[in-house]
């Protein structure tokens, strides 16, 4: 993991602690973790190894009207035909913010790095690499389950820049639990990343993408 993310954890925890004595200032934060077992597809041919793919988030959100929230996502893809690391620095405001739902848009920008790509056989096996910075648009929904500690959560990011076309898609189910001040959740679920790329995964197998899918789980604090 390069030096950028933590950077970036580091901003946004001084950031809240600079912040937070001000008068009238209120903010939230999470993080957390998950786990992705992932199989893989490049150019309509399904991989035989499947990627167990850990990811990491922090977000940060407050109660001033005119700053966005931000984000930050670390996910690691790693098999022999395809791995990337993908970096999500993202910026967004909450445009519904109700007991029975919450929804949050804005602009996630991506950064792809230590990429490997090769084509499957047998056309000849052609390696590329496609560490390129791309932004995409971003939405994220929660939505109670009435009289309970669960909601179904979801999460999209899609785009078309850096010569990648690309789609993140995440649903799922958590379960909030309060302990003292802070909220613990548990969640799982399922995601995609579609990656589709006529510069980076050129093929004679058919549309040119890679494809990674599965199930999660993981677990977040909120404080």
């Amino acid at each position: 993991m390069n030096k950028m993310p933590l950077i970036a954890l580091v901003g946004m925890l001084s950031l809240s602690s600079a912040v937070s004595a001000e008068d009238g200032f209120s903010y939230t934060a999470k993080a957390g973790a998950d786990m992705w077992l992932g199989s893989t597809k490049l150019n309509e041919v399904k991989q035989s190894e499947d990627a167990s793919s850990p990811s990491v988030y922090f977000a940060f959100e407050h109660n001033l009207p005119m700053l966005p929230n931000a984000s930050f996502r670390y996910t690691s893809v790693d098999t022999k035909a395809l791995a990337f690391d993908k970096y999500d620095y993202t910026l967004y405001y909450t445009l519904l913010d109700h007991k029975l739902m919450d929804f949050d848009a804005g602009v996630t920008f991506t950064q792809y790095a230590n990429s490997n790509y090769i084509e499957p056989k047998p056309t000849g096996a052609k390696t590329a690499t496609f560490d390129e910075m791309t932004w995409s648009f971003y939405g994220n929904a929660e939505i109670n389950v009435p009289d309970t500690q669960f909601d179904i959560i979801g999460m999209m990011e899609f785009g078309n820049s850096g010569g990648i076309k690309s789609t993140d898609l995440m649903a799922g189910v958590q379960y909030r639990l309060p302990i003292a001040e802070t909220e613990l959740a548990f969640r799982g679920g399922y995601r995609v990343i579609d990656l589709d790329s006529e510069e980076f995964f050129s093929s004679d197998l058919g549309k040119q993408f890679v494809m990674v899918n599965g199930w999660f789980m993981g677990a977040e604090v909120r404080f």
